[in-house]
This record gives structure tokens, sequence and C-alpha cells, in this order.
């Protein structure tokens, strides 16, 4: 019989050791499953907190790109005496000529249609086949200018400037207008002007500012109509015309200043709808912009061209060129009631032309921005009969004046910068994602060996 060899029985504590063991490796599978299965859970969540933080930035970043530029109320208590007194320039636009009475009428007809006085809206068509033998509207080659008196001195009979009397010559300087003569005062932009406009006032009120008398008879015609036109200083043209048959016309000024900071420079001029003054082209005014808008607007709905009054061009050569513009005849008087159709003034300062016809709405917008840093000069016109027994007194009188002492000033600001604009996006990405730019360092520095922080340390 051979012997058998004894063989120790396990103790109790190596079975708890590898009982341990596969609970600790049970273990550690259960968490690693659970690991897996939130790791892969968070992915959706942070591809839809991802879209989100990229969908709040882009409206974030439409406050910058769209909504830049705010115009607010800077002062409400702006004095008079801080801006300039508004230029004004009187036109004689109806008018009777001894001895020539069918020429009169026909300078008469074409002034109405060009500056669309209220004659204008009661034109027939046989108005305008009345003169079917006058080529051309030019009055100068008609010889009614040697029936008019350009000089001052017989044009005026009194003139006062801040309720003083003056000379009306060194008031006034004379000028010529698309279809006819005028005077400026205070204008920027008119030949021979004094070297000391513009003048301002201090003070608001009848008579504290422009007060002119014009004599009716001048000599071979009878002024019927004038024109008035208030507008800057360093414009053609002004916010509206006034038109008046009366013996006095009043024109009350209402201002508006607009200003900008200089941090609006930044964004495009189709956004702040403004310019800068060292942005504009030398000889480029607004007004100057509207009126060829306007001339062009009337000569593509008409088929001809047209002059353009050669202190509104600065320019022989664009003279030459609307002579020759297209190979389009030049416009003449059986063109009138083309203009007429389409009423649209020349002379008008307004940047949208409305088109509209048979209640169909539709404007051209001739794209012609202002300085950044303006006066608006609004008017609200008034007229008296001064002579109850008369139909016509001796003379015609004008007032111009500020209404109010004080004014309303805007000013043109950043509404939202690139410093909030970045704020903004830090925030979002902070709130929505829990990205700062210190975490995104310390992630990219820990991707390398050398910069890692020990973690016992």
């Amino acid at each position: 019989m051979s012997a058998t060899a004894w063989k120790p029985e396990p103790s109790s504590e190596d079975n708890d050791d590898d009982h341990k063991e596969s609970k600790k490796k049970l273990k550690k599978e259960g968490a690693g499953g659970w690991a897996s299965t939130r790791r892969y859970a968070r992915i959706p969540l942070k591809i839809m907190a991802a879209l989100a933080t990229v969908y709040v930035s882009i409206l974030s970043s439409e406050r910058y790109f769209y909504y830049w530029v705010q115009t607010s109320i800077e002062r409400t208590d702006m004095h008079v005496s801080e801006i300039d007194f508004p230029a004004v320039t009187i036109i004689p636009i109806n008018l009777s000529i001894l001895k020539a009475e069918k020429l009169s009428k026909a300078y008469n007809l074409v002034q109405s249609v060009v500056w669309q006085t209220p004659m204008s809206a009661r034109l027939t068509d046989e108005n305008f086949t009345e003169f079917s033998e006058l080529e051309n509207w030019n009055a100068q080659s008609w010889g009614i200018y040697q029936a008019l008196q350009m000089n001052c001195q017989h044009f005026f009979t009194e003139c006062q400037w801040r309720r003083k009397a003056m000379n009306c010559c060194d008031l006034f300087r004379p000028t010529k207008t698309f279809n006819g003569f005028a005077f400026e005062f205070n204008s920027l932009v008119s030949s021979g002007r004094d070297e000391t406009w513009p003048w301002s006032v201090a003070s608001c009120g009848s008579y504290s500012g422009l007060n002119v008398k014009i004599k009716r008879q001048q000599g071979l015609y009878t002024l019927n109509t004038m024109g008035v036109i208030v507008h800057e200083p360093t414009q053609l043209l002004g916010m509206s015309i006034d038109y008046s048959s009366e013996d006095r016309i009043v024109v009350p000024v209402e201002p508006l200043h607009f200003t900008a900071e200089l941090d609006v420079r930044a964004r495009p001029v189709q956004m702040r709808r403004c310019y800068f003054e060292n942005e504009i082209p030398t000889g480029k005014s607004r007004s100057e912009c509207i009126y060829k808008c306007h001339v062009n607007y009337i000569i593509s709905k008409c088929n001809c061209s047209l002059e353009l009054p050669v202190k509104a061009t600065q320019d022989e050569d664009n003279i030459a060129a609307a002579k020759e513009s297209n190979g389009r005849r030049i416009c003449g008087v059986k063109d009138l009631a083309c203009f007429n159709q389409h009423r649209l003034s020349l002379f008008s300062m307004s940047n949208i032309i409305e088109e509209s016809r048979d209640n169909v709405f539709s404007t051209v917008d001739c794209g012609c921005f202002p300085q950044c840093g303006h006066t608006q000069y609004h008017t609200s016109t008034y007229t008296e009969k001064m002579s109850a027994h008369t139909n016509l007194a001796a003379a015609i009188e004008i007032d111009v004046y500020f209404q109010e002492e004080t004014l309303f000033s805007y000013r043109s600001m950043l509404r939202f910068t690139l410093i909030d604009l970045m704020v903004s996006y830090g925030g979002i990405a902070g709130l929505i994602m829990g990205i700062s730019v210190l975490g995104c360092i310390n992630e990219l520095l820990d991707r390398f060996a050398c910069c890692r922080i020990p973690h016992g340390s």
C-alpha cells in the first residue's frame, strides 16, 4: 500500500481574498460599463450645448453687425447761438413782362413745372401745346433776361439783419439757378460770398433774423410769386421750397442738430447713413447728389437730356456730357408735360423720390447721405396780405427767423462695440458650455508631460 500525501486545506482568509478580488474585478467591470455609458450620454448633451452657444452667439453678432449705430437725444437745451443761421435763397417764380405777354406766360409755365409750384397741379394738356414754336426752355434765348434787372439795388427796397438796417447788397449775392436767377444770403457755396459767412443769431422771434422787402414792380416786369428756400449754408437745396404771391411771407425755422462719435466711422456708410467731413469728395455735396439723382430720374422717364446748372456741377465736362448723353436730344418745352406728369421738383431736397401711380406705392432711394455733423432747418411757412384795398402791395416782405431759442441736439453712437461683443461671447460660452480662457489654457498645458501638475501636490 502506497502512502498518500497530505495537503493542507485552504484557509478561510485565502478564500476571502479571492472573493474580494473577484468582487473588485466585477465592480471595476461594472464601473467601467457605467463610465462608458455616462461618457457616451454626455456627447449629445455637449452637441446640443454647442449648438445653443453658436445660435446665441449669432444673435449677439447681429446686434454688432446690423444694429451698431444708434441716434439718441444728446441735449434738449442747445441754444440757437451755437449753430449757424440758415442760408436763404430768394427766387422770382412767376412774373408779368410788359410788351412780352406770351414769352412771360411761357416763362411762368416752365417755372411752375420745374419748381413744382401749386399752379403746376392745375395745368392741362392745352397749356403745354400753346408754345409749340419754342424748341427749348432756356429763358436766356427768349430775350426775357433783357427785361430782368439783376442789380440788388433795384431788386430790394429794405433789408434788416438782427433788427438792424443794412445794405441789401452786403447781405445778398446774385446767382443763377436752373432756369432763372436768384439772390442768396449766408451761403458758403455762392460766388463772391462774404468771408465772414456763415452768420449766427442769439435770439428768436419775428424780425430777430433776416427781414427783407422786395419791390413788386421791377422795371419792365412785375413780380407775382416768390420762392424762398431755407437751407444749410454748405448746401444748394433745402428741406422744402415755399411759394407765395402774398404781401408778407413769414418763415419760422425749427432746426435740428446732429453729431456723431468718431467710433461710428468704423461702420459702412450704408449703415451709419452719413459722411464724415474728410470722406466727402471735393465738390460733391449732398444737395448736388440729390439734384443729379432727380435730374437722372426725370431724364430716364422723359428720354431727353438736360443741362445742369454750372454751380451744381462744378465741372465743365458734365455739361458737355449732359448734351450728348446716350445721343439723347436736349429737353424742350414739349417735354414739360412729361415733367409735370411725374411731378418731381428738380430743386427738392428729398432723398426719396415717390413714383407711385394708380394706387401702387413705390419709391426710388437716391442714396445721398448728409454729413454726420450737420443741422437740418425745418420750416412752417405762413403768409399774410398786408393791403386790404389793392390786389398787390408795392412790396413783398420776407421774414426768416428761429421759432424757438433752444433746439434738440442728436448724437449717433455705437450701440454695441467690439468689446461688448467679446464680453457677450465669453458670457455665452461660460454660461452654457462652462468654457473659459484660463480653463482652455490649462487643458492645453496638461497635454504636455512637462507641464502636468503632480496628483500628490
